[in-house]
């Protein structure tokens, strides 16, 4: 828990630079064509980062280095990484030249709704081009980070995708403000170098550690390498089992493409605030709950591998399910808050929140299959993930033809899509490791009980301070949809903590005495 802490502290300042990033984005080019094509144009490398990078090959480089490291000794895991680094090197070099080659079809590909709009499918093409040795960088980044996290190295490494938003905030809003300050077309060609930049901070950050706990790196190939092998056994279904929520966002671009300006920056505006608790809770306790799942998984202790996965995912769930409903309830006057000025008006604020409240329906599903997935990998046992993310896709398309072509809904209808396959998907892979696991404990379905009742209950209040809201006359302006959050976020989170208290809800509690030690109140957490 004191891992996850330090992990999820590290992913909020992260994701709160990441919104501050979407805020200048929205702030200089609203929910405009402009913005569109930088959406679709940085999905491409990003959805390609979590299928070769931060998604499988770091959770199958995490379990077998941990594996050789725990049985073979530190030279031969840093061998392994030497080996892993060289590989990428060529492999995902390759993959940018590529991608600069072919960035046209690639778009007609992604974005099939813009070979229509020549102006904007040429825009998508450029930027395409700028953005694709992100991967190549975030990948290295993401390596580096596994190799720390198996070290009990994980501030810094989560901190990294900070320096990511601030190196892209900084050298691509200079660089708008020296070559275009009426933000046209230039201005987000400079937020694209601005990205990369980003990406390159995110990677370099990280050496100076990796040099401190003794690794030094020297060229090395060998394909034939058992650790190599290993890496690539577990990565081949991880890049589908892994990435099923990208893969299923790079269908609804595809479907996106063809709704009206905005739907893409409504998407990815909604998704990011999603993001925040994924990453906060179901991201920071994957991350070091992985390496302890090896371990338990290489000695076949299967007591120790179910009580250490049934404490993340209460742990996951005591913080998510709270967060589905407050994001729900404060859609509107938080996406105005964030979002609704200058450029980005209270039509975009409108549209996006209704995406915003069908992705908060999933929320718990995504964030479960942070956990989930990854244990799947520890056992070796990878097809089941993989053949429930396969019919996840299928499902997704299914879905997103029906919501498009027989109703209304829109952005919103694609985001419901992912929600619905993301629980379904989840609930997959939690039934079929409780049954190998022998079943979960009743504690743990006891838990997920008072936390839904806890969350209901807070729901029920944050909803009467939005009423009083109305009642008092208080009217849309900035300061009053930031009363509206401040106070139900205020009001959610202490109703929410006292149930937890009333029903002994020890994940919240837990987490509750460490923050009054941290702030030095040892009396008042000792009482409690």
């Amino acid at each position: 828990m004191r891992s996850a802490g330090k992990v999820s502290l590290a992913v909020l300042v992260s994701r709160v630079l990441g919104l501050v990033r979407d805020q200048v984005f929205a702030f200089c080019f609203g929910a405009s064509q402009l913005n569109d094509a930088f959406q679709v144009a940085f999905r491409i490398p990003n959805m390609l980062r979590d299928l070769f990078a931060e998604g499988a090959l770091s959770s199958a480089f995490v379990t077998v280095f941990t594996r050789k490291k725990a049985r073979e000794g530190n030279e031969s895991a840093w061998a392994l990484a030497r080996l892993m680094i060289t590989i990428q090197y060529v492999v995902l070099g390759a993959l940018v030249i590529l991608g600069v080659l072919f960035a046209r079809p690639l778009v007609a590909l992604i974005a099939h709704g813009y070979v229509d709009q020549p102006e904007k499918f040429e825009l998508t093409v450029l930027l395409t081009r700028i953005l694709f040795p992100f991967i190549l960088l975030v990948g290295m980044a993401a390596l580096a980070m596994g190799i720390l996290n198996t070290y009990g190295r994980f501030g810094l490494p989560a901190s990294a995708s900070s320096f990511f938003n601030v190196g892209s905030i900084v050298v691509g809003l200079g660089l708008a403000l020296i070559y275009d300050r009426n933000f046209g077309e230039v201005a987000m060609i400079c937020m694209a170098i601005g990205s990369v930049a980003g990406g390159a901070l995110q990677w370099l950050v990280q050496v100076p550690t990796l040099r401190r706990l003794g690794f030094a790196y020297r060229p090395k190939w060998d394909l034939r390498d058992p650790g190599v092998r290993d890496i690539g056994r577990l990565m081949a279904p991880a890049i589908i089992g892994v990435s099923a929520v990208q893969v299923n966002v790079f269908i609804n671009t595809v479907f996106a493409s063809y709704l009206q300006t905005g739907s893409m920056v409504w998407l990815a505006y909604a998704f990011r605030l999603i993001q925040l608790p994924i990453g906060m809770f179901g991201v920071a306790i994957s991350t070091v709950s992985l390496p302890g799942l090896a371990v338990d998984a290489s000695l076949f202790d299967r007591v120790a591998f179910r009580e250490r996965l049934e404490r993340a995912l209460r742990l996951n769930a005591a913080f998510c399910i709270p967060s589905a409903f407050g994001l729900a309830l404060l859609s509107t006057p938080l996406i105005a808050v964030l979002f609704q000025h200058r450029r980005f008006n209270a039509y975009a604020t409108e549209h996006t929140a209704s995406v915003l409240i069908a992705y908060a329906l999933g929320l718990i599903g995504y964030a479960s299959t942070k956990v989930l997935a990854p244990a799947f990998y520890a056992l070796d046992r990878t097809m089941t993930p993989m053949c429930v993310s396969l019919g996840s896709i299928v499902l997704t398309i299914c879905l997103n033809l029906f919501f498009i072509t027989k109703t209304d809904l829109g952005a919103a209808g694609l985001a419901l899509t992912t929600s619905l396959t993301a629980l379904l998907g989840s609930g997959i892979l939690l039934a079929v490791l409780s049954r190998f696991l022998g079943g979960m404990s009743i504690e743990t379905w006891k838990a997920f009980g008072k936390m839904i009742v806890s969350a209901l209950v807070m729901s029920g209040v944050v909803y009467v301070t939005l009423f009083l809201h109305v009642w008092f006359g208080v009217n849309d302006s900035f300061l009053g949809d930031l009363s509206r959050v401040m106070v139900g976020v205020g009001t959610g989170g202490l109703v929410y903590t006292g149930m937890a208290r009333w029903l002994k809800l020890d994940e919240v509690l837990e987490v509750e005495r460490s923050l009054l030690r941290k702030l030095g109140w040892n009396r008042a957490s000792e009482q409690n």
